[in-house]
């Protein structure tokens, strides 16, 4: 009798432990839900802030260009730096629009051109007022050259300085001269403020470095470590910065024209070559290749593929442009008049030699803008230059 009651008792403590201990376990997991749900909350919430700081959503006091979800700088994928922003900077209520291409750290700036539609702008610019300073075409152009003449850079001296020795015979010596008188122009161009003043300031100079012309933009600097330093000082300047930055440089170059090539706007000033024709109803138009600005492309770089573009390159043959009477009355154009072209072109660079590039393209499109102004904002119409008019 003893024995069952013992039993039973014992059955009793395990039955109340069983009950006590099972809330317990719920209780634990509901917890451990319950922390989890707001460790995501958080996490959620800190990193839609992230967003908006990132998107310039949060920043009310900045008067540069808004960009929105910009590629991760450091990226794991160095194609991703070659991705460029469009953004639209405002001058004075007027529309600039650039492309920005991320800086590979934040010991440099970023990389900004003019654009149209969304791709590069070659040819003839457009600087409004107080806008140079946003343009970096010279460190844009000078990351090209590096990554098309790579096999120049692999004769470039690490080890120490060479200035203004204009070796000749020895084709290794000239290619690394050439070469490390372009870095230093890649590392003016390129460089942070702060970092700027790190390779290329005498910190012991009476006045403080300036780097910048009275307009904004940035001048050129001429000696590794600052002009009154002696050759020690800038031949340390010099190794530090390659090697601490030269293979960045030569990576980040690499990202531009991933594929060898690039699909931008040819931009180039024609000329108005007659009177308004009132029986055709519209307007010939010459010079079409044989004026044009110079940042990356020129005229004589163009291959004509069609019979079009070959009597427009060689024979300078007039293309017609139509346009209605009253458009055109409007526009009150005289021979000679400035006319804006522009053309969606492909770049296919080519070292020329060890020290130069050329930079050959052909029509991407056969559609010819014809714009009125220079800022590309009044279109005056558009041509198919494979029927195209030509006389």
């Amino acid at each position: 009798m003893m024995r069952t009651k013992n039993t039973q008792t014992i059955l009793l403590i395990l039955f109340g432990a069983m009950v006590f201990l099972k809330p317990i376990s719920t209780n634990a997991q509901f917890f451990k839900k319950l922390k989890k749900s707001i460790e995501d909350k958080v996490v959620e919430t800190a990193n839609s802030k992230t967003d908006r700081i990132l998107n310039g959503e949060n920043n009310t006091s900045s008067t540069g260009p808004i960009v929105k979800s910009p590629p991760k700088t450091g990226s794991n994928n160095p194609a991703d730096q070659a991705k460029p922003i469009g953004v639209t900077n405002t001058d004075q209520n007027q529309d600039q629009e650039v492309l920005r291409f991320p800086a590979p750290s934040k010991d440099f700036r970023d990389i900004v051109i003019q654009s149209h539609k969304g791709l590069p702008r070659y040819g003839a610019l457009h600087f409004k007022r107080n806008t140079h300073k946003l343009i970096t075409n010279k460190a844009y152009k000078a990351l090209l050259e590096m990554r098309f003449l790579e096999e120049t850079f692999k004769d470039m001296d690490r080890s120490k300085l060479i200035k203004n020795q204009h070796s000749t015979g020895d084709l290794s010596k000239r290619n690394s001269e050439f070469a490390q008188n372009h870095v230093r122009i890649l590392a003016g161009e390129t460089l942070s403020d702060d970092k700027l003043k790190d390779y290329f300031c005498d910190s012991e100079a009476a006045s403080p470095c300036n780097f910048y012309n009275p307009s904004g933009e940035r001048i050129n600097v001429s000696y590794w470590g600052g002009m009154g330093n002696n050759e020690f000082a800038q031949n340390r300047s010099y190794t530090g910065f390659v090697k601490n930055y030269f293979d960045t440089l030569k990576d980040w170059s690499k990202t531009f024209y991933a594929d060898g090539s690039e699909v931008a706007y040819y931009v180039a000033k024609g000329l108005v070559a007659e009177k308004y024709d009132f029986k055709e109803k519209g307007y010939w138009i010459g010079n079409l290749f044989s004026i044009g600005g110079d940042f990356i492309l020129h005229h004589s770089n163009f291959i004509p593929y069609t019979e079009n573009e070959k009597a427009i390159r060689h024979q300078r043959k007039k293309i017609f442009l139509p346009i209605d009477a009253q458009k055109a009355k409007n526009y009150k154009l005289i021979p000679r008049s400035p006319v804006f072209v522009v053309f969606k072109v492909r770049v296919t660079p080519k070292p020329y030699n060890t020290t130069s590039v050329t930079w050959e393209y052909e029509l991407e499109s056969p559609i010819i803008e014809f714009y009125k102004d220079v800022a590309l904002t009044d279109k005056m119409g558009e041509v198919d230059i494979n029927s195209a008019n030509l006389k």
